[in-house]
């Protein structure tokens, strides 16, 4: 198959559960020539918003935004407590403060834009965006993208411990669109849209010149930004060719990390 011309099955909404699930030469999360080129218009994108909140803090139009981090907790329901209960038992410490400040990053930034957000789906999304990559991961980001594999595996867990469905399907179609670097509030949904900020943001520090320095230091003390390289396994060659990962890792070219000796499975910490 051409990667120019996508069949009917590939016009599936790039990172969303069911485009994870094409067959053929675009399985697993492999991009079509075309998402390569608008995965590279996301990046493009968000550049220039970024560019464009250097002008306007320079200018001193920004007002940053800061809140009690106290008043942005999840809420006490049993869908949270369920995605926290399997975060914290097969996620490394890396991976769950990267998990903690996505969520924080996106609140912060759903909140600069006074956004109406359902915590419980955002917080869920939030914790486990990375899922694909926990220690007993049955699939290796070399053989499926880690994105696909983790939005699978939320979704099983969670209609498994009873949620509705309609709420997990919102999960899940978050988490695999997390990786697009720039999600559509209009056609995804706020917590889609503020997940993929909240990445963002972690990563690549693009938003944070919309938060004030104070919050930024309360997110950082409480959930201190280490060897997120190496967390992440953002290892050039590491993930499968021509995946959203892949392809990112590819952009940006100057790393030099190379993979760690480590276990599928290892005991909770």
């Amino acid at each position: 198959m051409d990667g120019c011309c996508a069949s009917s099955e590939d016009k599936k909404v790039m990172g969303s559960v069911e485009w994870g699930r094409r067959k053929g030469a675009f399985s697993k999360g492999r991009l079509t020539r075309f998402e390569k080129v608008k995965l590279l218009m996301n990046m493009g994108r968000m550049t220039v918003l970024e560019a464009f909140d250097a002008v306007r803090e320079k200018s001193g139009l920004i007002v940053a935004y800061g809140a009690d981090l106290d008043g942005l907790q999840p809420p006490d329901t049993r869908l949270v407590r369920d995605a926290f209960d399997l975060a914290d038992d097969v996620q490394g410490l890396e991976l769950m403060r990267h998990s903690w400040r996505t969520y924080y990053w996106a609140m912060l930034l759903g909140g600069y834009r006074r956004l109406d957000i359902d915590r419980e789906i955002l917080f869920a999304a939030a914790i486990l965006h990375d899922l694909g990559l926990a220690r007993d991961r049955t699939s290796e980001p070399r053989q499926c993208c880690f994105v696909v594999h983790g939005a699978e595996r939320c979704k099983a867990h969670l209609v498994g411990k009873g949620h509705d469905r309609a709420r997990v399907r919102k999960i899940a179609d978050a988490i695999g669109l997390h990786l697009n670097a720039y999600v559509s509030e209009r056609i995804h949904g706020v917590e889609a849209h503020l997940l993929s900020r909240g990445a963002m943001c972690d990563v690549f520090d693009m938003g944070k010149k919309r938060l004030s320095g104070k919050v930024l230091r309360q997110v950082y003390a409480e959930h201190p930004k280490g060897d997120l390289v190496n967390g992440l396994e953002i290892w050039p060659g590491h993930h499968l060719r021509d995946t959203r990962a892949d392809f990112l890792i590819g952009l940006g070219g100057k790393r030099k990390a190379r993979p760690q000796p480590r276990l599928l499975t290892q005991p909770g910490e």
